[in-house]
């Protein structure tokens, strides 16, 4: 796949998921190729990795969902005279690639900023106002990087702290040796303090040294006891720039530290669910395949279906006879009803119960709890039945599903068959 990536002559650094799944990727000639089936499993597992490890963004067209890969998109940002400045670096060390593309995708998925452009090790990303900010990679030897945030001056400062605060987090959980290195500006004579590891070094020794009063990190006061602050003598007018500023103290803000912790929390689940969706996908392409019949999955699934069996007959080959699946993975999916136990699936979206019921074959509802079950259910007919076929709304499926395995999709290939040859006679 990486090979793909690098022989596209726009380094645009993405590919159509389909082609990924399909295996129409760029393989060397001598390279051994598994059986189309064991193919298929090892590209899902491939796929299902890289969306778990958020090395990828999966973003939806109108082609089919797109896998952009931040680490490979090779277009140079041109320069620009008038760009956001700087405000902080951070020098660290390790795999960069990874540290890199998994910054910028989850950075992408939060409400709080939207992407703009990706460049070569570049991303801009814009606030909710339109203004600008973003990160970039230097690599400064093998295994070793400095990351520059950078943000336009009118960018307000709370979105500053958030975005750069992230990034910090982000790097300290997945880098070494991290290092924060802030860009301080004169505010008399706007002349940049060029000693950015001195003045950090006096930052730092004094937070050590200090005690936080309660009230400091809301109200920015410094309590009733006098204290010296951190400053370094401006090389232009020789003021002191206070090291301590209004940026410090926010970005020691315990408030801004839980909403950055909170919207880390909010990925995590984000991609658990995705990796749980990429499970069931995969689970069911193997059960389907065990039973000898064929599946595919729906690039686009607005209107609530995900996937398609498709029936062989007795001579293997494909009778058109279909299932249509909507698959769901988690435990919040169903919920058991007080007065009898009976399982509940809430339906909340009408579009996918009136465009189950229009179905010209079969809608099974897919469900994959935590523990790893997989169950199913017919529902277009039930849902027929239940709306008086379509007079009334229904809002609830009880659902009384059976285990999806091999046997039940024969079961199926076998209902569905006879029905056809029915219908045909």
């Amino acid at each position: 796949m990486i090979r793909t990536l690098q022989a596209d002559e726009y380094q645009r650094g993405c590919l159509m998921e389909e082609r990924v799944l399909k295996g129409d990727l760029a393989y060397e000639s001598s390279m051994p190729r598994l059986s189309g089936d064991d193919e298929r499993f090892v590209l899902l597992a491939m796929h299902q990795t890289l969306v778990e490890r958020g090395l990828c963004l999966r973003q939806p067209t109108e082609k089919g969902n797109l896998l952009v890969f931040p680490s490979y998109y090779r277009r140079e940002r041109p320069e620009q005279v008038t760009f956001p400045a700087v405000l902080v670096n951070y020098r660290f060390t390790g795999f960069l690639d990874e540290i890199y593309a998994t910054l910028v995708v989850r950075l992408h998925h939060r409400d709080t900023f939207e992407r703009d452009h990706l460049w070569r090790f570049a991303a801009d990303f814009k606030t909710n106002t339109g203004k600008q900010l973003g990160v970039k990679l230097n690599r400064r030897a093998p295994g070793v990087g400095e990351l520059e945030v950078y943000f336009d001056p009118s960018v307000a400062i709370e979105e500053k702290i958030i975005f750069s605060k992230y990034v910090y987090e982000h790097l300290s959980q997945h880098a070494r040796d991290v290092e924060r290195l802030r860009h301080y500006v004169c505010p008399k004579c706007g002349t940049p303090v060029g000693n950015r590891e001195l003045a950090m070094k006096r930052l730092n020794d004094w937070l050590q040294g200090r005690t936080p009063q309660p009230e400091e990190p809301k109200t920015f006061r410094f309590g009733k006891h006098k204290t010296e602050l951190p400053s370094i003598i401006c090389v232009g007018c020789e003021q002191r720039v206070q090291l301590w500023d209004e940026m410090e103290q926010w970005f020691a803000n315990p408030e801004i530290q839980q909403r950055v912790r909170d919207m880390q929390e909010e990925y995590a689940i984000e991609l658990s669910n995705q990796s749980k969706e990429r499970a069931l996908v995969g689970e069911v392409i193997s059960t389907v395949a065990l039973a000898n019949q064929i599946s595919r999955e729906f690039n686009v699934s607005d209107h609530g279906i995900d996937m398609e069996i498709e029936f062989v007959d007795d001579n293997y080959e494909a009778t058109a006879a279909k299932l249509y699946l909507q698959l769901k993975s988690g435990d919040s999916y169903l919920h058991k009803r007080k007065k009898d136990g009976t399982e509940i699936f809430t339906i909340r979206d009408e579009r996918h119960a009136r465009y189950w019921m229009a179905q010209g074959f079969p809608v099974l509802l897919v469900i994959r709890n935590s523990e790893g079950e997989v169950r199913w259910m017919e529902v277009r007919d039930w849902l027929r039945r239940e709306s008086e076929n379509g007079k009334k709304r229904v809002k609830q499926i009880v659902f009384k599903g059976e285990r999806f395995d091999v046997m039940s999709v024969r079961r199926w290939r076998d209902s569905v068959l006879s029905d056809e040859t029915n219908s045909s006679n």
